[in-house]
């Protein structure tokens, strides 16, 4: 394995570059033949410095420390190439979706394990304009929620810091006119919430909705007009359940391809936790884009 090693060296960050040399390590113990690269990688790192890298050192393997905008962000570095490529993750974040829906252990040397020892795992990635999203994709109160709750209540409430800011927005009652058109459906109307999964783990949660699998060529979208706070505690257990799809008032709808547009003329978007392009977005599926080392037992998870 020829691996490069991406991890945030910003300040504030240090820990993922001794996690990265805690890595080398154990790989020199582990895989003496293995090459690896350290590469500090950041929203300041000149991306095609990343690439030539890679390229300079024939890396077959991308080994990503952090979170899911880490993730996002190095994936986004290397989408030209990533059907060449292995993608390894050890998980940095405070929410960590994507590693929990791949069953990756947050403890750093079982993830060493899972590069080294693991099993390919072939799984979807889409495309919000020319972004990469690995997870998901959200407009309104989880959008406003994400972009409102800090780095430091992430860390000291984990998904309870979104719950905060979640139910703020709430009350706010602000709603978007959109318009989704789909290779199958075509949506209009207000909508307080809208988000767009790609697995069953979502804002910290890993059972956001049952039937979304990360190699099933989907997006799982989820529309909801008007939030009821009552209706919301009342179908809570079917939420907690990752009933979503059930609760009444929700629209529901699966597609591989859709366009998003807005009445507004300023609309935002969050994709992988990261704010992205405003509307319109065009989204695509790029089914079993991605190859994953994951835990050998975990190759049929969710």
């Amino acid at each position: 394995m020829n691996i490069i090693v991406l991890y945030n060296d910003t300040a504030g960050k240090s820990e993922a570059k001794k996690t990265a040399q805690d890595f080398e390590r154990y790989s020199k113990e582990q895989q003496p033949e293995a090459t690896v690269v350290l590469q500090p990688s950041n929203p300041d790192t000149d991306p095609e410095e990343v690439r030539q890298t890679a390229k300079e050192n024939q890396v077959d393997t991308v080994v990503i420390i952090g979170g899911d905008g880490t993730i996002h962000h190095g994936i986004q570095t290397f989408k030209e190439q990533l059907p060449d490529l292995k993608i390894g993750i050890i998980p940095g974040g405070t929410v960590n979706n994507f590693a929990k829906m791949l069953g990756i252990s947050v403890k750093p040397e079982e993830a060493f394990d899972t590069i080294l020892n693991g099993t390919d795992r072939g799984i979807d990635y889409g495309m919000v304009n020319d972004q990469v999203m690995i997870s998901t994709m959200t407009i309104g109160i989880l959008a406003d929620t994400a972009a409102e709750t800090s780095q430091e209540e992430k860390q000291q409430y984990g998904p309870l810091a979104f719950m905060k800011r979640f139910f703020h927005y709430l009350f706010k009652k602000k709603q978007y006119k959109l318009e989704l058109v789909s290779e199958k459906r075509k949506w209009q109307g207000k909508a307080q919430l809208l988000t767009v999964i790609m697995s069953n783990s979502a804002g910290g949660f890993t059972n956001f909705d049952e039937s979304a699998r990360p190699d099933d060529g989907l997006f799982h979208i989820i529309l909801l007009p008007k939030l009821n706070l009552l209706s919301f505690i009342v179908f809570l257990p079917r939420i907690i359940r990752g009933r979503i799809a059930k609760v009444p008032s929700v629209e529901y709808f699966t597609a591989s391809e859709i366009t998003i547009r807005a009445k507004e003329s300023k609309v935002q978007t969050r994709t992988d936790g990261d704010p992205t392009d405003d509307l319109p977005i065009e989204m695509k599926v790029i089914k079993h884009g991605l190859t994953m080392r994951v835990p050998a037992d975990k190759t049929d998870s969710k």
